[in-house]
């Protein structure tokens, strides 16, 4: 027999019929929502969980796409997909947010172009804020990327570069609505 998970909350259980080898639907019930709740440090990121449908604009033109936070591992890691088109194309990315030790948290980030960086990251309950910072002294640009939550439940967003020596300038900012 195999499980299978069927939208978010419906387990469809399946097995085989020894005379056909076709599958048949044994049971269908509703599961109730898994509910994991964040680790430690990872705490106050929890106002990006879910969905976000994003449009803005910058450096590379305007852009639109979504992204998701979603805790794993029993949440001990938080995971941001995103997924956005600009003029250039399409631009996918993943970044995991993790507890290196129990007060800290750091993000590693790879995207379809190739880049792999790491992040400091930090996120304030009030108002609900968090930045992730990539570390000095790497030998190239700095990045910085930041989300705040507007009372609207809006979100902001803005992506930041900075050269070697130089002040961080935006290459990217946006709104982003929660679905």
């Amino acid at each position: 027999m195999r499980t299978f998970v069927v939208g978010a909350s419906v387990l469809l259980s399946l097995s085989g019929c020894a005379t056909t080898g076709t599958q048949r639907p044994v049971e269908a019930h509703a599961a109730p929502a898994k509910v994991v709740e964040l680790a430690g440090a990872l705490k106050p990121f929890a106002f990006l969980l879910g969905t976000w449908d994003a449009a803005g604009g910058g450096t590379p033109g305007a852009s639109a796409g979504t992204f998701t936070f979603q805790p794993d591992v029993q949440g001990q890691v938080l995971v941001r997909r995103n997924e956005s088109s600009t003029p250039a194309g399409i631009h996918e990315d993943l970044m995991v947010l993790y507890l290196p030790t129990p007060d800290a948290v750091r993000a590693s980030y790879f995207d379809n172009e190739g880049h792999v960086l790491q992040y400091a990251a930090h996120a304030e309950d009030s108002p609900a804020s968090a930045e992730f910072v990539t570390d000095e002294g790497r030998g190239g640009p700095r990045f910085r990327l930041s989300y705040r939550l507007n009372a609207d439940g809006t979100l902001n967003v803005k992506f930041e570069i900075a050269p070697p020596g130089a002040e961080f300038r935006t290459y990217l900012e946006g709104t982003a609505r929660r679905r």
